[in-house]
């Protein structure tokens, strides 16, 4: 019964953090996420994980858009550094995965493992955002 009520706290809490700023304008893929989640044969930890999975691959299939599209834009210089940014922030993610995969795995409690795929979601769709914004800002500076 304690899993149970912690399960459904965790769900409520990432569920409102990833999802604070979901409006008129929110994105498809938190959108696809948000509707996922509500789909009552998702609402247990394996269909909760499962739509957090699908959601890091649109989000991660983001990334590379819009790091190619940033390459397409961008000066020499520049390029040098997106370049050395990406493979940095590439390591990060790789690392950050494998450190949650072991911490969240060593819990005592399976609904953490919700917790760790909101996480590495949360990676993902961050980085995309990013890149999303710079290629935002240099098209408004070339008008």
């Amino acid at each position: 019964m304690i899993k149970q009520y912690l399960f459904l706290f965790l769900m409520l809490f990432c569920c409102s953090v990833m999802f604070a700023q979901a409006g008129p304008g929110s994105n498809p893929i938190d959108d696809a996420l948000r509707e996922c989640r509500a789909d009552k044969e998702n609402q247990n930890p394996e269909g909760s994980i499962q739509c957090e999975y699908a959601a890091r691959i649109a989000w991660e299939k983001e990334v590379e858009k819009h790091y190619k599209k940033l390459l397409e834009i961008l000066t020499a210089d520049e390029k040098k550094g997106l370049r050395i940014s990406q493979k940095d922030w590439l390591n990060y993610r790789d690392n950050e995965m494998l450190f949650a995969s072991t911490f969240y795995k060593n819990m005592k409690s399976d609904s953490w493992l919700v917790i760790q795929a909101v996480r590495l979601t949360s990676i993902q769709r961050t980085r995309a955002l990013e890149l999303q914004e710079y290629y935002d800002m240099k098209m408004l500076d070339q008008d």
